[in-house]
């Protein structure tokens, strides 16, 4: 192997690892987070809703998430459609295990609180947990700033336990804060990559 050669093969490298790290995350999730802020937030909106209204059966909560989640899932497929070449990246799967896992953990916790017949919800005190575990994968996985998002999120489930009435609604308002800034700074980044000269993001 000559030098151009060597060079060639280097860039290559360097254009795949950065594609893996960047693309999937700062260039296709940046719209989609900031959609999800106004969904989850009505979910949670709705879950307060339903709570301070006496409703304590599962019936309504499981509609209210499964139209929230479900809407959340066709509007991935939707918006990611045509920015992939048809197989996602490292960091995109990492991403949708952490997320999928988190979204699991939240039932468990629902399922169990009604299973031990609490009154007293501790959902949001430990999704304020499940919240700051994802984050501090994603700060492993995507850079160190979003382990102050899990910090921020691993204070607030003590403070979630001094607010037991307003719980759902708290969360629903953190929620859309970080989730749609999150959201606005991955598609800021994306937007600076695309001025630069970039081309448009193809995963591998």
């Amino acid at each position: 192997m000559n030098r151009d050669e060597a060079h060639q093969a280097l860039d290559l490298i360097r254009r795949v690892v950065t594609q893996a790290r960047d693309d999937s995350a700062l260039q296709n999730w940046g719209v989609l987070w900031m959609l999800h802020a106004f969904t989850n937030a009505l979910g949670f909106a709705g879950t307060q809703w339903h709570w301070s209204q006496g409703q304590r059966a599962p019936g309504p909560y499981v509609l209210l998430w499964t139209l929230v989640l479900g809407f959340n899932a066709v509007s991935i497929f939707v918006l990611k459609r045509g920015q992939t070449a048809g197989a996602r990246s490292f960091v995109e799967r990492q991403i949708w295990a952490i997320w999928t896992t988190f979204i699991a953990g939240m039932v468990l916790v629902a399922l169990i609180n009604w299973r031990l017949g609490f009154e007293l919800l501790f959902v949001p005190a430990v999704a304020c947990v499940l919240f700051a575990t994802a984050f501090s994968m994603m700060g492993a996985l995507m850079g160190r700033e979003w382990f102050i998002v899990a910090a921020f999120f691993a204070a607030m489930s003590l403070v979630m336990t001094a607010l037991p009435d307003q719980a759902f609604g708290v969360l629903g308002g953190l929620w859309f804060l970080v989730q749609f800034g999150g959201g606005l700074a991955l598609h800021r980044a994306r937007m600076r990559r695309l001025a630069s000269g970039a081309r448009e993001a193809r995963l591998v």
